[in-house]
């Protein structure tokens, strides 16, 4: 009992400090989902369906409500209160325009005299409460929201049990499904002033809400948490648009603006539709480098290369830029440079950034007024040279943070991680570099802007890590005055190739919403994926949706429930995290008496929306693999190696587009080999692991040094071999050496390689293990083998391991039912189309998947990328249409 006071005593301190400025902003209740989903995915909630709630006098009715901002379509019913199954009350919102107040009470089939408006920045922005009194001596019904009272005669003579249903119902002749884009929270029933019932929908998952007085329960379908909404990032919108895109936002107005080579979209903060403005006249040309800015004196968004000293701003009614950029243009100085908008001077400044080998670090203004250019010096400490890294405007300055460089701003001389915090001081022309943050790796970076909130003292950033392509981002809040990272909200999928990719935040303070922008530009389509995430705010450490935190309030407690909040947090965190990473040691390892350390695995597969640890059960043959009993002690060694996937420990990885090269810390060390060791280095790996005996000194001359003489040949291939294994000791005891004739890697069961592990995984494809899809989805979830290669003697080992990838992935989609299998169905998908683009029964299942999960447009967007390509590989249309492929 000590033990457990002595645990949770942190947490206790915390929500008692925490409560006092969450009473201002609750951060709980239903969402419901509306008329952007067909009738069947709409949000209910009932209350008494299987028990009605009786009573003998004066009943209450009591919730808070909230409309949902930028949705296409409000009309719907509140709630229905059915009495005795006889009678029916309803609060509908009627969104025509000319048909009196929106609001209205019905009572049967009849309009009553009450009817109402709520201020659109208090419905949309702010919780309202609505209470209903049911007088049955005095025969009065009374409706009472803000400071107005309204009241109707009524007969309540034999009505005295009540069913309640918010949204859709599907109750006998009570049915009813428009639902208008809400939220609820705290439904309270009262008889005679005294509590009887109490829902405070606090929940964040399931579809059962529970009555917190007399433990009865709420039953819904499709409920949508809104604590959960604080811990999971939700894809908001998905868009493609020619050239390479970028993005601008109005916070005031919280609208996005994604910049595309023919049209200008604009979206809101969760809207799920945009517009867009095709432009007149010629294409904008997008050059490598440029960015938007969104000025809001002018209310108009501009593009911007720093290359070419062009400001280019766009009128939404001439539907033109004011200037083109000079195109084609010679590569870009200032790749993923960081700017804002200072209103103080009505300037654009922009800082840092990255090209032509080079690291900057200078300041560069735009005066918008008088449309000239200059570089601004700046004193006090220097800024680092470099790029990727994050900047927020704050009341007493600009905030920047981290990034990639060098301190010389040549790329060729010792390039490195920055963690600085540095505080710029735009009237007085200096930085102060304040700390240097603790990262949590060696190779974070970070997207384009911060959050800033000043009141508390806390910035808000995306960090990612930049060594890898197929990357996530995570929200981390991160106190200007402390040196550490809170992580909140799960992980976004995030695409990172430094010269097509780009990812930004922004907040939205009406909503309260944080919304996170990713880029992937494709330059053999010459388009531009746009996704667009939003997460509540103030967001939660993913999946302990027990704490409560709130950003409202002041005060020495709200200061200090706030830093305990955090610190335990991020405690709370790490512990899930080591609980997690200890459940998944492979099964070999216990086997073996091997025990992993919690920090050899990659960050747990629990932290994005969907991955293979969550279906592995269901991904797998229905065939039940046996360990034999005379496997050796050598062999579960092996096994061991080949099945994970280290964050510190030696690895060699080819599902990456080329080999990576990691060192017994974990350290990436692929860059300490030259082209030429990297490829016989991939050489040695690949015939050592695919034909078994590794590559003949006669094969290595033919590719490498046909020109040479045999005795310089000789020469070579001893001194590139010398190299490669002085590299290969920080692995361990691995190197590569001469049997039988053949070089070829040994001891290679003491690293790991993701490609022995596939091969491992594909020889034993009959004898499915339990968790072979697990390990196989892991393996490819960073793209195809070696797609980023062009080496003449890799090609046919790369389409065959691209047939046996996509073969074992067929064989494992086929088995799954769409019907409960869906989000495992879409996850396959993706990875088959790592290897072929065109694969017709991968976008085949991908579509139903989509289509099953209630995301029509992005499966329809599915189809239409794959009829897209297949014209451009194959020179005529895809025959079947969408509707013939959800057959």
């Amino acid at each position: 009992m000590r033990r457990y006071l002595l645990y949770h005593l942190p947490l206790y301190i915390t929500l008692f400090f925490v409560f006092w400025g969450a009473v201002a902003y609750a951060q709980y209740g239903l969402e419901f989902t509306s008329h952007e989903n067909e009738i069947d995915k709409r949000t209910s909630l009932a209350i008494g369906m299987e028990q009605p709630i009786c009573t003998n006098g004066r009943v209450e009715l009591k919730f808070d409500l909230q409309f949902k901002p930028f949705q296409q379509d409000y009309f719907g019913y509140v709630f229905r209160l059915i009495l005795d199954d006889k009678l029916n009350i309803d609060l509908i919102y009627d969104r025509r325009k000319g048909f009196g107040k929106h609001f209205k009470l019905v009572i049967g089939d009849r309009f009553t005299d009450i009817a109402f408006d709520i201020d659109p920045q208090q419905l949309f922005y702010k919780w309202n409460a609505i209470r209903l009194v049911l007088d049955t001596k005095n025969g009065l019904l009374t409706l009472q929201q803000q400071n107005q009272t309204y009241k109707q005669q009524l007969d309540f003579k034999g009505l005295n049990c009540l069913k309640l249903f918010f949204g859709l119902n599907n109750f006998k002749v009570f049915q009813s499904s428009d639902v208008p884009p809400m939220r609820i929270k705290d439904i309270v029933i009262q008889e005679d002033d005294r509590l009887i019932r109490h829902w405070p929908l606090d929940e964040t998952s399931g579809t059962v809400g529970l009555d917190k007085k007399n433990g009865g329960k709420a039953v819904l379908t499709n409920p949508v948490w809104i604590k959960r909404l604080r811990q999971e990032w939700r894809l908001q919108n998905e868009l493609k648009l020619s050239g390479q895109a970028s993005v601008a936002f109005d916070a005031e107005n919280e609208a996005l603006y994604v910049v595309g080579q023919d049209s200008l979209v604009q979206t809101f903060v969760g809207a799920h539709y945009s517009r867009s403005w095709a432009y007149y006249g010629e294409s904008l040309h997008l050059v490598n480098g440029s960015q938007s800015i969104f000025d809001p004196l002018l209310g108009k968004v501009h593009n911007i290369s720093i290359d070419q000293r062009i400001v280019s701003t766009f009128d939404t009614l001439t539907r033109k830029w004011t200037e083109n950029f000079r195109y084609p243009a010679d590569g870009t100085n200032f790749l993923h440079f960081n700017k804002f908008y200072a209103k103080q001077d009505s300037s654009i400044y922009m800082i840092g950034g990255y090209g032509h080998f080079a690291y900057k670090n200078g300041v560069h203004r735009y005066h918008i007024p008088s449309q000239t250019w200059d570089s601004i010096p700046f004193s006090g400490d220097k800024l680092f040279p470099h790029y990727l890294g994050a900047l927020g405007v704050a009341s007493d300055g600009v905030y920047l943070l981290g990034g990639y460089g060098s301190a010389t701003g040549d790329q060729m001389l010792n390039p490195r991680m920055s963690s600085d915090l540095i505080r710029m001081d735009v009237g007085l022309h200096t930085f102060e570099r304040l700390f240097e943050m603790n990262l949590p790796s060696q190779e974070s970076v970070w997207a384009n802007s911060l959050v800033v909130d000043s009141d508390h003292n806390m910035l808000y950033g995306l960090v990612f890590p930049r060594n890898k392509f197929k990357s996530h981002l995570q929200l981390n809040a991160i106190p200007i005055k402390g040196k550490g990272l809170h992580p909140l909200g799960n992980l976004i999928p995030f695409d990172f190739h430094d010269i097509r990719s780009f990812a930004d935040l922004y907040y939205a303070p009406a909503s309260k919403c944080y919304l996170a922008v990713t880029l992937f530009y494709d330059s053999h389509i010459n388009e531009t994926r746009v996704r667009i995430y939003t997460l509540l705010a103030p967001g939660l450490p993913y999946d302990t949706g027990s704490i409560v935190a709130a950003v409202a309030g002041n005060g020495w407690y709200w200061a200090l429930g706030t830093t305990i909040l955090l610190i335990i947090a991020g405690l709370l965190y790490i512990f899930r995290y080591r609980k997690v990473v200890a459940a998944s040691v492979p099964v070999e390892a216990k086997l073996s008496g091997t025990e992993l350390q919690d920090n050899t695995l990659e960050q747990p597969a629990t932290a994005i929306p969907y991955t293979a640890t969550t279906n592995t059960s269901i991904s797998t043959s229905t065939s039940t693999a046996t360990s034999s009993s005379s496997t050796t002690v050598m062999e579960q060694t092996v096994i061991l190696k080949a099945d994970r996937s280290p964050l510190d420990a030696a690895a060699i990885f080819l599902f990456r587009g080329d080999i990576q090269v990691y060192d017994q810390k974990g350290k990436d060390i692929t860059n300490s080999f030259s082209p030429l060791l990297k490829e016989m280095l991939t050489m040695f790996v690949v015939f050592t692991i695919y034909r078994g005996r590794g590559i003949s000194s006669e094969k290595l001359t033919e590719l490498f040094w046909a020109d040479k003489s045999t005795s310089s040949a000789r020469n070579n291939r001893s001194v590139n071999i010398a190299k490669i294994n002085a590299l290969l000791e920080r692995l361990g005891n691995v190197k590569i050496a001469k049997k039988s004739g053949y070089w070829c890697l040994e001891n290679d069961e003491q690293v790991y390689i993701d490609f022995f592990a596939f091969n491992r995984i594909y020889l034993n494809r009959k004898d499915v293990e339990p968790d072979y899809a697990e390990r196989l989805l892991k393996i490819l979830d960073k793209g195809g083998f070696m797609f980023e290669t062009d080496y003449e003697w890799l090609d046919s080992v790369k389409d065959e391991v691209s047939i046996q990838v996509i073969s074992l992935l067929s064989e494992m989609m086929s088995t799954l039912s769409l019907k409960h299998h869906a989000e495992a169905i879409v996850d396959i998908a993706n990875r088959i189309f790592h290897f072929d683009p065109v694969n017709e029964e991968a976008m085949i299942f991908k579509c139903k998947a989509l289509a099953q999960l209630g995301y029509h447009s992005l499966a329809l967007q599915c189809y239409d990328n794959f009829c897209q390509i297949y014209t451009q590989m194959y020179g005529e249309r895809y025959q079947k249409s969408y509707r013939d492929i959800l057959v």
